[in-house]
C-alpha cells in the first residue's frame, strides 16, 4: 500500500533514527532501487539493521587484527601466499566496480558488492581460514605478516569506499584506528589499486578450491552434529 496520512500507515524517518540510528536510513536509501517505487517497513528496516551489524563486525574484526600493525612489517606481493594474492585480486575487481558505480550514482551496486564481499569472501572464507594464522602463528611469521598486509589494504579501501554511504560509522572506525583531531576518512581519496593484483588464473583456481571446500563442509557437518567428530 502507498503511504498515506489518511490511512495512518506512514513511516517517519525520525522514528527509525530514534530506534536504530541515522546510518540505517542511509543504508536503506543506498540499497533501494530509486528507479522504482520505494518500499519500507519493519522487515525491510530489520534487514538493513542486520546488514549494518555484519558490516560493522567485519570492520571491527579487522581493527583488532591490525592492532600494532606497521607498514615496515608489510610483505611484498611477490612473496605472498596464493590466498592473500586472491584477496588482493578481489580488491582489484571491486575497485573497478565501485568507481564505475559511483560515477553513475548507483549506490545500490556499491552497497551490494561490498556487503557480499564482506560476508561471502571475507567472513565466510578468508577470515575463517586465516584466523588460525592470526591467533597462533609467531608474530613475525611471513604468513601472519602477509595476512595483516592484506587486511590493511582491505581496511583502507572498505572504509573509504563506504564513507559516502555510512558516513558516521566509517569516521568512527577510522578514528578508532587512526585517532586524530585533524584526520578524517572524509579527507581521504580512494586508494589506487596496482594492476598486478588482477590474476584471473588464480581466481579460477581458488573458485575450484572453494567449491571443493563447500562439499567437504557439507559432508563433515552431519558428523559434527552427531558428535562423531
Amino acid at each position: 500500500y502507498k503511504m498515506s496520512k489518511s490511512l495512518g500507515n506512514t513511516t517517519a524517518p525520525s522514528d527509525i533514527i530514534r530506534q536504530n540510528g541515522a546510518e540505517i536510513i542511509r543504508l536503506w536509501t543506498a540499497s533501494s532501487d530509486f528507479t522504482d517505487d520505494l518500499k519500507i517497513g519493519k522487515e525491510i528496516i530489520q534487514t538493513n539493521v542486520d546488514a549494518y551489524r555484519k558490516l560493522r563486525n567485519t570492520i571491527r574484526y579487522m581493527i583488532g587484527a591490525l592492532d600494532g600493525y606497521d607498514a615496515k612489517d608489510a610483505v611484498d606481493y611477490a612473496d605472498m601466499p596464493a590466498l592473500e594474492k586472491w584477496a588482493l585480486h578481489r580488491l582489484s575487481e571491486l575497485d573497478e566496480t565501485v568507481r564505475e558505480a559511483y560515477k553513475v550514482f548507483d549506490l545500490k551496486k556499491v552497497f551490494s558488492s561490498l556487503f557480499n564481499f564482506c560476508t561471502v569472501d571475507l567472513s565466510a572464507f578468508y577470515f575463517d581460514i586465516r584466523k588460525d594464522a592470526l591467533y597462533c602463528d609467531p608474530l613475525n611469521s611471513s604468513r601472519r605478516r602477509a595476512c595483516r598486509t592484506v587486511m590493511d589494504a582491505i581496511f583502507m579501501r572498505l572504509t573509504t569506499w563506504l564513507a559516502p554511504i555510512m558516513s558516521f560509522t566509517m569516521e568512527e572506525v577510522w578514528q578508532a584506528r587512526f585517532p586524530s583531531e585533524d584526520g578524517s576518512v572524509h579527507m581521504e581519496v580512494f586508494p589506487e589499486t596496482p594492476k598486478n593484483w588482477r590474476d584471473e588464473t588464480l581466481a579460477a583456481h581458488i573458485a575450484s578450491v572453494r567449491a571443493f571446500r563447500t562439499s567437504v563442509s557439507e559432508t563433515i557437518e552431519p558428523l559434527r552434529k552427531d558428535k562423531i567428530i
